[in-house]
């Protein structure tokens, strides 16, 4: 069955789809996530984000590390169906490009758009980078079907894994924060012009 849907894959090639697989082989590729997720563990760094640099550093090891080692134990070969698009080399299971894509995008997405209260939008356009980076690995035929599907579930488990220990915390965007920092002194400088005339007729009558 995971063959006939290989080859039904690769009677849809065309040049302009192999231009497309090849860039989503480059989203997952390690030479190009590597140095990516360095930049922005280094941006939160520098907005003293520790939590979030912490989440993307625990994401991006075991999105590079966990495929190795099942890899390692299941020890399944790459299909042969046809002559490989893109030429790779080591075990098919689980797709480690499929895992990358999974675990990187969505969370990516996610802490873009979560100040804005959007950050469900931003999982969602994740996650479909991440479906889009596996299934290239089907068209590129280096991977059979269940091991693009065993990527995406240890990527996602990986992502949604950080976005709930971050959102965990409970704290609002520093604007929130703020409104409701100055809510009660506002409220307190109110209360308090609104007692002196009071105390000021009181002495007055005395």
């Amino acid at each position: 069955m995971e063959a006939d849907l290989m080859l039904w894959i690769h009677g849809l090639s065309r040049p302009a789809l192999d231009a497309v697989t090849r860039v989503s082989w480059a989203l997952g590729v390690l030479r190009f996530c590597a140095p990516a997720l360095l930049l922005v563990i280094g941006w939160h760094l520098a907005r003293r984000e520790r939590r979030e640099a912490l989440a993307w550093l625990v994401v991006g090891v075991g999105a590079a590390v966990l495929p190795e080692l099942v890899k390692a134990a299941v020890a399944r070969p790459r299909p042969t169906l046809w002559p490989w698009l893109i030429p790779t080399t080591g075990y098919s299971f689980p797709s480690g490009h499929a895992t990358a894509g999974a675990a990187l995008y969505p969370l990516l997405g996610w802490l873009a758009l979560r100040s804005r209260g959007r950050g469900a939008m931003g999982l969602g356009l994740g996650i479909a980078i991440g479906v889009f980076v596996g299934v290239g690995r089907l068209y590129a035929g280096v991977h059979w079907p269940s091991d693009v599907l065993a990527g995406w579930a240890l990527g996602m488990a990986l992502s949604l894994g950080a976005v709930r220990w971050l959102s965990a915390r409970g704290v609002p965007p520093l604007h929130v924060d703020r409104d409701r920092a100055d809510a009660p002194s506002t409220r307190g400088r109110s209360i308090s012009n609104a007692s002196r005339p009071a105390r000021a007729s009181a002495s007055t009558r005395s």
